[in-house]
């Protein structure tokens, strides 16, 4: 047994190590410094924004194309009747809950270990239990219809393109390996970055369920990169990363599947330098998406295009970008302070206020509380540009 469990050695890269670690080092001082000029609200409800994102672009790697404006009214509990949009609705919203789930968990007990075969497991039941019945139906490898059960492991050998998993009768055997060998304590530092990337292909390569395992994948990396202590401020999506080049992404998989190139190439069943190049791939996307969203946080030109949209609305008075900006700024704008800051009268102002709330530019916990800011769908071209396509 001990023979085919190694199958998946090996699971640290030793290739190009010293690139690697230059890489994650570059990650660490980029994630340390992104939105630190924000206040901490505004930062909350960018937080959000980005977990509908990161939905939208895990989603989008399965074949689910709804748009950005489908799942903020999902999230209103606004499905669709028609059963085909409906059903890739639920994903968006289950994909959303979940991730809260578990973010809920990892920030709550900060000794939380992930690396659990139940943990990997409850993701997948978590998930597909927020998926109706009707929407669960899959084919086995002989073509025949069957309910997928959320958080069942495999119970068929399949075969994923050229790769072959390993046995259903081994999953178990093989989530015991995965888990045991990416234990957070089991790396220092930086080398953490290195094994969420490494993590990141492993788990799809033993491709422990039926149906679901890439959506399980990401969610785990997720939690992986939070608990190495990166994007805990939930600031940018590695999902979006992936998505962005699809071929890539199924490339980058696929190569890293292979066995030893030749004897200088590790010591593990599988091919050491293959797993190096993903994770260099995988360090080299979460540069480039926290990169992304920094130059999305630069203070005078996230003003500058809040101050645009507010020219190109002609409902708006020009006053408005002054309310818009000082929630941007300070997080919190008590009503009473809308006057004398915008300078207009009374009555005026208090029109102006409505409408900044009826079009969801900002939000109030209470009909009498405080203002925060809003993000709806409509307005992230202007203030946040190609956070989604064609935006």
């Amino acid at each position: 047994m001990k023979n085919f469990i190694e199958e998946i050695e090996p699971t640290f890269p030793l290739t190009g190590q010293k690139e690697l670690e230059e890489k994650c080092l570059k990650v660490v001082s980029l994630s340390g410094g992104l939105g630190n000029n924000l206040s901490s609200v505004t930062l909350s409800e960018i937080s959000s924004l980005v977990v509908n994102m990161n939905s939208y672009y895990s989603n989008l790697i399965e074949g689910n194309k709804t748009t950005p404006a489908d799942i903020e009214r999902v999230m209103l509990n606004k499905l669709s009747k028609d059963p085909f949009l409906r059903s890739k609705e639920y994903e968006h919203k289950a994909h959303i809950e979940v991730q809260r789930l578990i973010e809920g968990l990892l920030f709550s007990d900060k000794n939380f270990d992930i690396c659990t075969v139940d943990f990997i497991c409850s993701i997948h039941r978590e998930f597909y239990e927020r998926i109706p019945k009707e929407f669960r139906r899959i084919k086995d490898p002989g073509g025949n219809m069957i309910e997928l059960i959320p958080g069942e492991l495999r119970k068929f050998d399949v075969k994923v393109g050229s790769h072959i998993p390993p046995s259903f009768e081994m999953i178990s055997e093989f989530l015991e390996k995965f888990c045991s060998s990416y234990k957070l304590d089991e790396y220092s530092g930086i080398n953490k970055l290195i094994a969420a990337g490494a993590s990141h292909h492993r788990l799809s390569w033993v491709h422990p369920f039926p149906d679901g395992n890439g959506r399980t994948s990401r969610l785990f990396t997720h939690a992986y990169l939070i608990k190495a202590g990166i994007n805990s401020k939930n600031l940018w999506s590695i999902s979006r990363g992936f998505a962005r080049n699809l071929s890539s992404y199924y490339s980058m998989l696929s190569n890293a599947d292979e066995t030893r190139l030749n004897d200088f190439d590790g010591r593990g069943n599988l091919s050491d330098k293959r797993l190096s190049e993903f994770c260099d791939y995988f360090l080299n996307l979460t540069i480039d998406q926290i990169e992304f969203m920094a130059s999305l946080f630069e203070f005078d030109n996230i003003l500058k295009r809040i101050k645009k949209y507010v020219e190109s609305n002609i409902d708006l008075k020009p006053e408005s970008f002054l309310i818009l900006k000082e929630t941007f700024i300070s997080g919190i704008l008590k009503r009473g302070e809308v006057l004398a800051l915008t300078g207009l009268p009374e009555r005026t102002a208090r029109r102006e206020l409505r409408k900044l709330l009826d079009l969801g530019l900002l939000k109030s916990d209470t009909p009498k509380g405080p203002l925060k800011a809003g993000f709806p769908v409509y307005v992230l071209e202007y203030y946040f540009p190609r956070l989604y396509p064609n935006t």
